[in-house]
C-alpha cells in the first residue's frame, strides 16, 4: 500500500507541476519621447490658451511701442513653453498695423487693417498663483 500511495502522490505532484504557470513571455519596452521637468516644449501654434497669451503679449506691444496705430494680432509662427514655478513662454507672432490711433478708446477687433505686418518675438512669464502675465518684447521685423 506504501508503494502505491507514493506512486500516486509522485504522480499528483508531476501533474500539479506541468499545471503550473508558465514562463512569462517578455516584454519588449520602447522608451517614448518625454519631457524632462523644466524642459522646453514645442506647442501646437492653433492651441487656444496660447492664442490668448499672444494677445496679451500684442496689447502689451500696443502699451509699450510709440506707435500712433494700434496692432492687431494675426496669428503664431512658432510657440514653446517651459513650466517651472512659473510658466514661461516664447511666442513668436505676426501683428497687422491697424488704421485706429490710439488717441481713441477703440475695439482693436473691428479696427481696419493697414498693410504693414511685423513678425515679433515675445517672452511671456506666467505666474499661475495670481495670473499675472509679464510680457518681454525682444525683437520685431517687418514681414510685407
Amino acid at each position: 500500500m506504501d508503494v502505491s500511495l507514493l506512486l500516486l502522490v509522485s504522480f499528483l505532484s508531476v501533474f500539479h507541476l506541468s499545471q503550473a504557470d508558465q514562463p512569462l513571455e517578455e516584454t519588449i519596452i520602447v522608451p517614448r519621447k518625454f519631457q524632462p521637468l523644466g524642459g522646453w516644449t514645442e506647442l501646437s501654434p492653433e492651441r487656444e490658451d496660447i492664442i490668448e497669451v499672444a494677445k496679451k503679449a500684442v496689447e502689451e506691444f500696443n502699451t509699450k511701442s510709440k506707435a500712433k496705430k494700434y496692432f492687431k494680432f494675426l496669428n503664431i509662427i512658432s510657440a514653446r513653453t517651459q513650466v517651472t514655478n512659473i510658466i514661461n513662454y516664447k511666442i513668436e507672432a505676426t501683428m497687422g498695423k491697424t488704421k485706429c490711433p490710439k488717441s481713441e478708446n477703440v475695439d482693436i477687433e473691428s479696427c481696419v487693417m493697414a498693410k504693414k505686418q511685423l513678425a515679433c518675438k515675445f517672452d511671456i512669464t506666467l505666474n499661475p498663483m495670481n495670473d499675472q502675465h509679464v510680457v518681454e518684447i525682444k525683437a520685431c521685423k517687418k514681414t510685407s
